[in-house]
């Protein structure tokens, strides 16, 4: 089997193991709404997958340098379908135990995902990776938009544990990909463990000019992107008042308007991507911009169906920074050195994104200060600094371009 004819079931596969995250979530935050109806609890889960993120990034690099992509591949699937059996066994409502989870989940397909990533990227031609990225990240939205009222009717037909059975039957179907892989003799030359250091992706960050700014711009955007996630429980709670079915409904309907944002701003970006790759650098103008709209609006409305809009606003400006740092961040790293440097960026961000979102629940619940707006609108109004820094990333980009094309 030839790896054109593998990619395609790696991302259907790949696409189906996304939705595990998105059940998992809504599934908790809903079941922890019966014992509080704040949604403070619940807004608590967010960030222990941040964390999780982050923790990878410290690890991530002693795998990658001692073991194939094959091999961190499916040992991390596996990892996972384990997490998942031994919290079905554990099976009661626990905080604590639903947050560790998440972590050690977000921590084990941190690896997974930057391996993965790296070892496609190998596979695919410079030219065909703006679109290739483009429609991977709406193809993994497409499943999500129905994951979490999938999440919300299973939890109410099967309970919970099945839930969590059928989340580890997902990653087992994940490792297909990689099996086949194995069989095709694809990409041997990543077999041989590769001789970078633990600290590989740090240096590579802080050397490189383009990766260093990109890993700052993301920081700064990051404040809005997570302040919205690890809100939006809280701001469903307070429209839900106390309705455990109004909170369910909405909870999971919030979400599946963000991915289905994400698709629709993404079928209209892979088309202009096509036509014109370098309309990438207008992603990376806009996408601070509707973030900030989303999440300060979404903090004042009062009516569901102004929230969804919010989350649909939401999902449409993550598909525009995520395309954006994917596509910029890879045309700025040696091939050899992706997987370490996507782990090391998605720690540091996601680290940072942890300490953030901790501070939401507080700072969402605090009165206006001085009468003009209350800390969380200002708080996410910090992320407009993030369009400074986008000058000085373009000229690079459109320099390593230029270099690129002047070698061929």
């Amino acid at each position: 089997m030839k790896m054109k004819q593998i990619i395609p079931i790696y991302m259907v596969l790949n696409g189906l193991g996304s939705i595990v995250p998105t059940i998992l979530g809504t599934s908790f935050a809903i079941t922890l709404f019966e014992i509080d109806t704040t949604g403070i609890s619940a807004a608590y889960l967010e960030p222990a997958s941040l964390l999780g993120i982050g923790s990878a990034g410290l690890i991530g690099g002693f795998f990658l340098k001692r073991f194939s992509a094959y091999t961190i591949g499916i040992g991390a699937l596996l990892s996972a379908t384990l997490t998942l059996l031994a919290l079905s066994v554990y099976g009661s409502v626990h905080l604590r135990g639903w947050i560790l989870t998440l972590w050690a989940l977000a921590c084990i397909m941190s690896i997974e995902h930057s391996n993965g990533l790296a070892f496609m990227s190998k596979q695919i031609g410079s030219d065909d990776r703006p679109f290739f990225f483009s429609n991977f990240q709406i193809f993994l939205q497409c499943f999500n938009v129905l994951a979490p009222i999938l999440a919300k009717n299973l939890l109410a037909m099967i309970g919970l544990k099945a839930v969590l059975l059928l989340c580890s039957f997902v990653y087992i179907l994940r490792i297909i990909p990689w099996q086949l892989c194995r069989v095709a003799d694809i990409g041997a030359e990543t077999i041989v463990p590769q001789p970078f250091g633990v600290l590989t992706g740090f240096k590579e960050i802080v050397q490189n000019s383009g990766l260093l700014r990109i890993t700052s711009f993301r920081l700064v955007n990051y404040i809005a992107t997570i302040a919205y996630t690890v809100g939006l429980p809280i701001l469903v709670a307070r429209i839900a008042k106390g309705d455990s079915q109004v909170n369910a409904t909405l909870h999971s309907y919030s979400i599946s308007m963000i991915h289905l944002g994400f698709i629709v701003s993404g079928i209209c970006g892979s088309w202009i991507l096509r036509k014109k790759p370098k309309w990438i650098i207008g992603f990376f103008n806009i996408s601070p911009v509707f973030i900030v709209l989303a999440s300060t609006i979404a903090f004042y409305v009062t009516e569901p169906y102004y929230l969804q809009a919010t989350a649909l606003l939401y999902g449409m400006g993550l598909y525009l920074f995520r395309t954006a740092i994917a596509i910029i961040g890879q045309a700025l790293t040696k091939k050899e050195k992706l997987a370490h440097v996507i782990l090391v960026g998605d720690a540091v961000v996601k680290s940072f994104a942890y300490g953030v979102g901790s501070l939401i629940p507080f700072w969402i619940v605090l009165p206006p200060l001085w009468g003009i707006a209350p800390p969380f609108v200002g708080f996410v109004l910090c992320s407009l600094l993030s369009l400074g820094m986008i000058k000085p990333i373009t000229k690079i980009y459109l320099a390593s371009l230029c270099k690129k094309n002047n070698t061929k």
